[in-house]
């Protein structure tokens, strides 16, 4: 009898033991999967950082390039209205911020996309919850270079047709070279120092300088509205990304992207 009870008090310990072992382990392995979790929210949270730093940065530059391509397309409306109503003048005199913008300056949009690419070919874009999100992120780079394509064939038509053209029958030519330089790239930062407005400069007049007008303003055109809805898609991608950053959890705050390069 006694035997009995105690085989079952060991029976039972060992049971007890076991059952300890077990649950031991199944909370190690949840205490685990847990903090994985965890580190994995904190990584995706300061990915998103960053994407959101290159998002902000980019709608910035896309307002920036849509100003400078609108001032673009007045100054060529501006020259092909002047020419066309002067066809038998060999040279017409304008200002030289007319000059600057309808034919030595030609904006392409070069957004930061750097943190964005690495990220999605890093096979992150899993991570997140949104797929409209992450439909939306992986669609970025296309609707950008769609963007550039447009300005990359305006500035050709500017390098390889229009300057060319008027390289050696421009009048003051001394003067224009001295604020563009040689090429078709005003030097960096003396455009609003230069380019005043006062000073004048000599155009020759042909059909096939106002005809390659036309066509750099028609691609400028389009590409305003192109940027426009670029503009608007990165605005809206900004506001599903805070809402996930929102949803990754309260407490995992990502670190500021000035103390994370510190370290």
């Amino acid at each position: 009898m006694n035997g009995e009870l105690f085989n079952r008090r060991q029976v039972a310990k060992l049971a007890l033991e076991g059952a300890v072992v077990v649950a031991s382990i199944l909370i190690a392995f949840a205490l685990d999967a847990w903090w994985e979790e965890r580190q994995l929210r904190q990584e995706t949270a300061e990915d998103l950082a960053i994407v959101r730093f290159e998002l902000a940065e980019n709608i910035r530059l896309a307002q920036l390039i849509t100003d400078t391509m609108n001032q673009v397309v007045a100054a060529n409306n501006t020259l092909i209205a002047e020419l066309s109503t002067q066809p038998d003048s060999a040279l017409i005199e304008f200002d030289d911020t007319t000059i600057f913008f309808g034919i030595f300056i030609s904006p392409t949009f070069d957004p930061s996309l750097g943190g964005t690419d690495a990220w999605i070919a890093a096979g992150r874009l899993g991570n997140l919850g949104s797929p409209v999100l992450r439909q939306r992120l992986a669609s970025v780079r296309g609707k950008v270079e769609d963007v550039v394509e447009e300005q990359r064939i305006a500035r050709e038509i500017a390098v390889r047709e229009i300057y060319p053209l008027i390289k050696d029958k421009i009048g003051d030519i001394e003067a224009v070279q001295k604020l563009f330089g040689d090429g078709l790239h005003a030097r960096p930062g003396m455009s609003g120092q230069v380019v005043s407005g006062s000073a004048k400069v000599s155009v020759p007049n042909s059909n096939a300088l106002r005809f390659l007008l036309r066509a750099r303003m028609v691609w400028y055109e389009a590409s305003i509205y192109e940027t426009g809805d670029l503009q608007t898609e990165l605005e809206e991608i900004q506001l599903l990304l805070e809402e996930e950053m929102r949803q990754l959890d309260g407490g995992l705050t990502p670190l500021p992207l000035e103390q994370r390069s510190a370290e």
